[in-house]
């Protein structure tokens, strides 16, 4: 019975210490602050300078909260392929169900450039630039597969030909 008697007392007393004192509170009273006014800043989701505007990632999301801005004045990426357009999360929408991620070629949706999911763990090291520059290897008959999908025309392009 006493030791009953003992877990009770304690498990109040440490209670009022919770409570009343504060004493296990896992954030800054300046974050608290923050949170409890709405004034915590939104974390960055689309990298820009990293996008191609392609629009994919706002033809998957399941809410629509992805909508595509046009740019004032459109950026040359790669010779012969401008970015006319960005996208724009409305994070009142979005559900965190990184479609728009997985979906986006570049991963420049929600972080880093890398296909994992990236809850903002850091930002990437390289340029659109130098990523389109590097080299894609496949074996042969892989590439002629793609071949018989790809419009000849495309081919021609991404071989380094003209529109």
């Amino acid at each position: 019975m006493i030791t009953f008697l003992r877990l009770m007392l304690q498990g109040a007393y440490r209670n009022f210490v919770r409570i009343v004192l504060k004493a296990d509170r896992a954030t800054s009273l300046e974050i608290r602050n923050k949170v409890l006014t709405l004034s915590v800043p939104a974390w960055e989701t689309v990298l820009d300078e990293m996008c191609i505007g392609c629009g994919g990632c706002a033809k998957v999301c399941p809410t629509q909260a992805i909508t595509m801005v046009k740019l004032e004045k459109p950026v040359e990426i790669a010779e012969g392929y401008m970015r006319e357009q960005v996208p724009r999360i409305d994070l009142t929408k979005c559900i965190f169900c990184l479609n728009c991620h997985d979906f986006c070629p570049i991963y420049s949706v929600f972080g880093e450039a890398a296909p994992i999911h990236a809850r903002d763990v850091g930002s990437p090291k390289l340029t659109l630039r130098e990523i389109l520059k590097k080299p894609i290897r496949a074996p042969p008959e892989k590439i002629e597969e793609l071949k018989k999908l790809i419009p000849p025309e495309t081919v021609e392009f991404l071989r380094g030909g003209k529109k």
